[in-house]
């Protein structure tokens, strides 16, 4: 049986936590994005796995990663089944996850997803490429119509595709559309507060060890998306050495490479000290100028895979040092 609780042993909830932080991320989305409406009312989305068609509107969802779950919550629709890295690696309550979503049966990521979500008896899977192979796909897309990755080669969707495709699937492509206008008019009201960010260079980061840090390098990547609406871009250097994942693993020794003016660094308590005393680190550029930001695990679960009902807590997050960059 399904678990029904939001409590998950740690190595569960630290494997689908450091999956999110792209530690493991092994599974690059290499679809094209976009969608067409079929025959009878039936719609097709194109993904990473090839195309599904969805026939009807779906009333029982089952959401893997954080990113399908606020998307699907996003339109008012609690999933009948759901797993979400942000939930599974914090300890506490996800503070922009609706009460609602308390009705709905939780997956223990440590067992046999497919056969817990056969139980669920769905009829839309939505699920990220990151957390699921081909092999795992093929065994959810005989339960139900299953959707992957619809942001086109890049390794986290960005949250806008998603909500199109929702919209495009519920038969609700209005409300999708102001889904988007309200994040998108919420981060522009930042842009304005903060101009002087347009144009400056930032990068997100995060030390999963005492010897490697993860980077996030690729502009096409959803998580980056945020900072681009900004007028915020990452650094050439960086970028042009973006791999197929989007993350960029670096070795402390080339931690003068961050030469972004902002800088976001999540880090486990147990490293953020030892990221800290690297040799070269207070003369990065970041640092000098009160351009770095530390969070949380959650925090950066969040940039990481952003979704419409957490942006606007990660835009709070960082206010501070939004602040600090446009003196």
């Amino acid at each position: 049986m399904p678990s029904t609780t939001r409590r998950h042993g740690p190595a569960a909830r630290l494997g689908f936590a450091l999956l999110a932080l792209g530690v493991a991320l092994g599974v690059a989305a290499c679809g094209d994005s976009g969608d067409s409406a079929g025959g009878d009312g039936a719609v097709t989305i194109t993904h990473n796995y090839g195309e599904t068609v969805v026939d009807g509107t779906p009333e029982r969802i089952v959401t893997l990663g954080n990113q399908w779950l606020d998307a699907t919550q996003a339109f008012g629709i609690t999933p009948v089944g759901y797993a979400d890295n942000v939930s599974i690696g914090a300890k506490t309550e996800v503070p922009w996850e609706p009460d609602s979503l308390s009705e709905a049966t939780v997956l223990n990521a440590g067992g046999d997803i497919a056969e817990q979500i056969a139980g669920l008896e769905p009829d839309l899977i939505l699920v990220p490429s990151y957390l699921v192979d081909k092999a795992l796909y093929d065994k959810l897309s005989k339960l139900a119509p299953t959707i992957g990755a619809v942001t086109a080669n890049a390794q986290v969707d960005n949250w806008t595709d998603q909500v199109t495709a929702l919209g495009e699937i519920l038969d609700r492509q209005g409300d999708a559309q102001g889904i988007i206008d309200g994040v998108d008019a919420k981060v522009d009201e930042f842009a304005q507060k903060y101009p002087k960010l347009r144009g400056k260079t930032f990068l997100t980061c995060m030390l999963t060890g005492p010897a490697q840090l993860m980077v996030l390098a690729d502009p096409k990547d959803g998580s980056a998306a945020l900072f681009e609406r900004l007028g915020m871009s990452i650094p050439q250097k960086i970028a042009d050495e973006a791999p197929a994942g989007g993350r960029l693993a670096l070795s402390p020794e080339r931690l003068g490479d961050l030469t972004s003016d902002m800088l976001v660094c999540g880090a486990l308590p147990a490293f953020e000290e030892k990221f800290k005393q690297l040799p070269g680190y207070a003369e990065l550029p970041a640092v000098k100028s009160g351009g770095i930001a530390f969070i949380d695990v959650m925090t950066i679960s969040a940039l990481n895979t952003p979704t419409p009902l957490n942006t606007p807590y990660v835009l709070d997050k960082l206010a501070p040092t939004f602040e600090a960059l446009n003196k």
